[in-house]
Parts: structure tokens; sequence; C-alpha cells
């Protein structure tokens, strides 16, 4: 018996469905502070995250905005623990 080998056609709805593109929710994220910090808005502890192409920092809690980074200049300060003032 002879046999040949047979390419079956996939309905045409099945391509189009594996080239779809899928957006997914904002899961992506990175923590952002090693230590849970307060959030200003809820009160609650968190860690903070920072989602893919965000210039903020959103509180795991309430979804607020813990900080947003823009294109301003800013001066940061900071002191030491130890540090007296004197010269």
């Amino acid at each position: 018996m002879l046999t040949a080998p047979v390419i079956l056609r996939a309905p045409q709805n099945a391509w189009t469905r594996m080239a779809e593109i899928v957006k997914f929710e904002r899961n992506e994220f990175v923590r952002f502070f090693r230590d849970y910090v307060e959030c200003a808005h809820c009160e609650q502890q968190t860690r903070g995250r920072v989602y893919e192409e965000s210039q903020q920092i959103i509180c795991s809690v309430c979804d607020g905005v813990l900080l947003e980074i823009d294109d301003e200049p800013m001066i940061f300060l900071t002191l030491e623990e130890d540090w007296d003032g004197s010269a």
C-alpha cells in the first residue's frame, strides 16, 4: 500500500487568531522600595511599583502616585545619620 503525505488546510480564522496582538494588562512591574513605606494616600504599607515605560512609582494597594519623575531638574539632599553640623 502506498501512502502520500497529506497537508490539511486549517480554517482561516484559526490562522488569524494566531496573528492577533494581545494587549496584556498592567501586571509587569518591579518593586521600587526595598522596605515597606507608608502610602500618603491610603496610609497602607507598600513597596511601590514601577510599570514598564512609566515615570511613576505607584502604591500597590490604592494605585496612588507616590512619586512622579519628570524632565525638570531636581536637587536631592541626603544627610547621614551621624552628621552633627560641625564643620
